[in-house]
């Protein structure tokens, strides 16, 4: 086992162990998300420069060379948006070595980022009791675990008081939640759909401009980027984000009446669906800032030590 550590820490940095998963994760829970899903099968229609009616089987029979064009726009729509969030992830990660000079206080710091991100999802009238009851599970958690109490409060402290004070903040400040986040930027796309080179445009657009959404757990997903310290590492765990967004899409384009009728009876989730999302990140908000995030990688390398060569 010797060096084994060693190979954890660099397999964390790459995000070839927990950062994938969570990324993979974050991608198909950004999919199922209130701007999202319910604006796929027209967006499909449109990309492949048809209608739902033709191609979703309404009209009595289903236009299989529309829906030919239809996978394939969505398959270059997907392409675009995976270029750029790769840029993205490549571009953070190159930008990471300051950050990995101050690896603890970094994780930290976006750790709270990110549990603010989760608590936009729940809104802010309750922020600060939402809060409380956070600290109280991870003290439990602690217990749970057996953990050194006071060894691990001595090194979680100031994040966990971060956390505290910035939700008193948020539910005084009479906010519903962060408004930056409710503002969106849509940017259609070139006239002549149906094309590939339109649906690829489209898809950076998407990558770009959807930002209620997609935005908290984009940012989530490019903390780990930067902390990665690898280009590489940046780039393959936002592809793998941009693969679990982007999967449905390319499932729905293949099965689009089945896909609608699903997504129709699926909207009466969506709320609870955006509770889940809130909840995902102010859990792993909580585990960066209290160093559990990294102790799980830990544990799961020296359980399954195969772990450490993936990626």
């Amino acid at each position: 086992m010797e060096g084994l550590s060693d190979i954890g820490v660099e397999a964390i940095r790459s995000g070839s162990i927990f950062g994938l998963g969570f990324a993979f994760l974050f991608g198909l829970i950004s999919f199922l998300s209130p701007c999202v899903l319910p604006m796929a099968p027209p967006y499909l229609a449109y990309l492949g420069g048809t209608t739902l009616d033709e191609i979703s089987g309404e009209t009595g029979t289903i236009d299989r060379s529309a829906a030919r064009r239809v996978f394939l726009a969505a398959v270059f729509f997907v392409l675009g948006l995976a270029t750029v969030f790769v840029l993205l992830g490549m571009g953070m990660a190159g930008a990471g070595g300051f950050f990995l000079s101050w690896k603890a206080q970094f994780a930290m710091a976006s750790g709270v980022l990110i549990y603010v991100f989760g608590l936009h999802f729940w809104g802010f009238r309750r922020a600060a009791l939402v809060a409380l009851v956070s600290l109280l599970l991870v003290a439990l958690w602690w217990l749970i675990l057996d953990q050194p109490f006071a060894e691990t409060l001595e090194f979680a402290w100031p994040g966990l008081l971060a956390v505290l004070v910035i939700a008193i903040a948020l539910q005084m400040s009479g906010w519903p939640n962060l408004p930056i986040l409710n503002r969106e930027a849509r940017f259609d796309g070139p006239s002549g759909t149906g094309s590939i080179g339109a649906s690829f445009l489209i898809g950076m657009a998407f990558a770009f401009g959807w930002t209620p959404c997609l935005g908290p757990i984009l940012a989530a997903i490019l903390t780990f980027a930067a902390q990665s310290g690898s280009v590489t590492g940046g780039a393959v765990l936002l592809g793998v984000y941009a693969l679990g967004l982007g999967m449905p899409f390319l499932i729905a384009a293949l099965f689009i009446g089945p896909f609608m009728r699903w997504a129709n009876g699926f909207r009466r989730h969506l709320g609870r669906v955006e509770k889940a999302m809130g909840a995902l990140l102010m859990i792993v908000g909580m585990t960066m800032i209290t160093g559990d995030f990294e102790r799980f990688a830990y544990f799961l390398i020296e359980t399954f030590p195969a772990l450490a060569t993936l990626g």
